[in-house]
């Protein structure tokens, strides 16, 4: 039985016990009183027999003897009286009324003595009367202390009872405290129970402590992970960039487009573990510049009808007015949040659309109030779903992860993202109507000049004049990384040497001066710390930037570098554009920026239409890749003899054999995730009039061939067509 149901029941048991004694006493109370005002009039009584006694006047002693009468019969009123002092008292006043009564009939004579006589008997039967009131008195008095002491004893025993119960919960408590310090603690530490309140302080503290080293060893396993695994992703996707600047062909450019994909999936996975243990850990901080909303808003909406591009989405922005809305907050945690949610409502709709719609509310002072909201109509998410929806880990149903994909983070770090920024992320959502997610923020109003750039499409350039003047050194014990810098370097046309720990760099700061120096940190023999330290006593350095390189993502590395003299970070895997910026800052040349053409960077419409194809048929017939493209290969060798047939029947106005290859095409062409196409040619098949080919009909088919024609060159380039 637990603590608070033992206390209820003791305190029960405590209340009725004083309303049982509280009535005891209280009827023994008004008994006293009805005894002490019989003691009264019993005195009454005999003071009146007294002046009785005294008397020698016929008529006064009648009057006297009357009231003596009224006021026995008074006292003879009194049923409770009757009942308390028993039955005594009922003989002795029938003698006494007797008594009364003669003397009241004879009369009272002058100096009679048997008068006297009678009075002194009465006088006695009243005293008897009156010592049987007192006796009771006396006993009642004993009643009631009895159910005083009984109630002080009772209550007395309960709590000796409630400290029992809490000792025995205490010990108990300290007991599970005991077994989960032991638990959570040190596997190979001593269970050691714990006895007394007094201990439990200085258990607590060695927990902190062990908790203390655990976390510590969590961080530095999240380090060392980040490190090994961003390394070679800075590789990857440095050389992916710097492969993506060369003459490429079509096929070729796709294929760096799915590599570079998978790297940033596989960055993105990585970035949101490290944004959940920062969260956790509290060490998540935002940032506070100026930038422009309605920017940032069309940016993302852009991104997310990419995305949408190849199911045919329609992806729009309602977002009021055409100025720009400069804001202070954290727009890149602001994308990461809008990003989220809207590649969620493109993942999980399949046809329709998907909206960000953002609401601006005035307060007049230097506050905007901003809703957001991202609405789709796709699948939805069941009620019973939704209260776990932002737990991290989870997703509306364990099929999600194997269709879709993801870690089951990213709105938990959403969540706790519009949360630190001062919000509330919320969800509307039902199953087969689509979701619309939603928070409110209170921004502060900026000014345009204040607003930082926010990155675009577009390529950095640096003079290459302005580059020779100056020289960097490149120290990075990782051979691949270590060699984009130097491809970097020899693209823009900036001399470098090169490093391979911080003791050559340092040796080399000691024989040559560099305008900028880029220092990975964990290295062997000399870290970058100790080198940036040592490079900064030499007296040649005072000019130098110093870049501090690491693929470590805590603040706390940051601030190290910094106080060891570093003049800025960048972390791995960084991005050309990136390192081209910070070596312009450092160097104090203005950038160039070339707009980037969309086709460099955006997949062709017959791209994502292969891919819509590629995603329709692994969707539905649950076969692999490989599969799928020989599935398409024999496809293409099969329709290629099927289209010019198509062509020559149409052209001689053959309606029949015509209808025929269309009808093939409609069903073959819905089968293989060409929904449009197929469509396109159940229309054709209607407009066939008899046997005839009208010239609309004929123009629709050679628009379809072409179409179709196109279609299949791009899997020629996909795949090895067999012939």
């Amino acid at each position: 039985m637990r603590l608070p149901v033992k206390l209820m029941i003791s305190g029960a048991v405590f209340m009725l016990v004083s309303i049982v004694c509280l009535l005891g006493v209280w009827g023994r109370v008004a008994a006293l009183g009805e005894l002490s005002e019989y003691l009264g009039m019993t005195d009454d009584f005999q003071h009146r027999l007294v002046e009785l006694s005294w008397c020698r006047d016929r008529q006064e002693a009648d009057r006297q003897l009357t009231e003596l009468q009224h006021v026995f019969e008074t006292m003879n009123g009194k049923p409770n009286l009757l009942k308390e002092i028993g039955g005594r008292y009922g003989g002795q006043g029938k003698v006494i009324q007797g008594e009364l009564a003669v003397l009241k009939a004879a009369g009272l004579g002058v100096n009679r003595l048997q008068d006297a006589e009678k009075i002194r008997e009465i006088s006695d039967q009243m005293g008897e009367l009156a010592g049987l009131a007192v006796a009771r008195m006396l006993e009642i008095r004993s009643i009631a202390w009895r159910y005083a002491i009984v109630w002080i004893v009772i209550g007395v025993l309960l709590l000796v009872a409630n400290g029992v119960f809490y000792w025995i919960d205490i010990h108990n408590r300290l007991k599970q405290l005991s077994l989960q310090l032991a638990k959570t603690g040190d596997e190979k530490a001593v269970y050691q129970p714990l006895n007394d309140i007094s201990e439990v302080e200085p258990a607590l503290k060695r927990y902190m402590e062990s908790s203390g080293q655990r976390v510590q060893g969590h961080e530095f396993f999240l380090a060392e992970m980040s490190h090994e695994i961003r390394t070679p992703l800075n590789g990857v996707i440095g050389f992916l960039s710097n492969l993506g600047a060369t003459t490429l062909n079509s096929q070729q450019k796709q294929y760096v487009r799915i590599i570079e994909s998978s790297a940033r999936s596989l960055l993105h996975v990585i970035n949101e573990v490290l944004d959940y243990s920062k969260i956790n850990g509290g060490k998540m901080e935002l940032e506070d510049v100026a930038f422009d909303l309605r920017s940032l808003a069309e940016d993302r909406i852009a991104m997310a009808a990419q995305l949408g591009k190849s199911k045919g989405l329609r992806c729009s922005l309602l977002f009021p007015g055409h100025d720009p809305v400069i804001v202070r907050g954290d727009p890149n945690r602001l994308r990461q949040v809008l990003d989220n949610l809207l590649s969620n409502a493109v993942k999980f709709t399949e046809r329709g659309e998907v909206c960000l719609e953002i609401q601006l509310g005035d307060t007049g002072g230097e506050q905007l109030v901003v809703d957001f909201a991202v609405k789709d109509s796709g699948v939805g998410i069941p009620a019973s779903k939704l209260p776990d929806l932002f737990q991290p880990f989870k997703q509306a149903d364990s099929s999600v992860s194997r269709k879709y994909g993801g870690t089951g983070l990213g709105l938990s770090i959403s969540s706790s993202l519009v949360g630190l920024m001062g919000g509330k992320l919320e969800v509307w959502s039902r199953q087969g109507e689509g979701s619309r997610f939603y928070f409110m923020l209170e921004m502060a109003k900026a000014n345009a000049a204040e607003q930082v750039r926010l990155p675009g499409s577009f390529r950095i350039a640096l003079p290459r004049n302005e580059l020779k003047k100056h020289c960097a050194l490149l120290v990075d014990d990782t051979q691949t990384n270590l060699f984009l810098l130097e491809t970097v370097c020899q693209s823009i046309g900036l001399p470098y040497r090169t490093a391979v720990n911080g003791a050559e760099a340092v040796e080399l700061s000691m024989k040559q001066k560099f305008d900028v120096i880029f220092m990975d940190i964990q290295m062997p023999v000399m870290d970058g710390y100790t080198a940036i330290r040592e490079i900064r006593k030499l007296p040649t350095s005072t000019m130098t930037a110093i870049i501090a390189l690491t693929a470590s993502a805590f603040q706390e590395d940051v601030e190290r570098a910094l106080a060891a003299g570093a003049t800025g970070f960048i972390a791995k895997p960084f991005e050309r554009n990136q390192l081209l910026m910070c070596i312009a800052d450092a160097l104090v040349i203005e950038p160039v920026r070339e707009a980037i053409d969309e086709t460099d960077t955006q997949e062709s419409q017959d791209e994502a239409t292969i891919r819509q194809m590629h995603n329709f048929m692994r969707e539905q017939y649950q076969i692999s890749l490989g599969e799928i493209k020989m599935t398409l290969a024999q496809t293409v060798a099969d329709w290629r003899p099927l289209l010019d047939n198509l062509r020559i029947y149409a052209k001689k106005g053959n309606g029949t054999d015509t209808r025929a290859i269309l009808h093939r095409l409609k069903g073959q062409l819905s089968s293989i995730g060409l929904p449009e196409q197929s469509e396109q040619a159940a229309m054709l098949m209607e407009c066939l009039e008899g046997d005839k080919v009208p010239e609309q009909a004929l123009n629709g088919i050679e628009e379809l061939i072409r179409d179709l024609g196109r279609i299949f060159r791009q899997l020629e380039q996909d795949v090895t067509v067999v012939k």
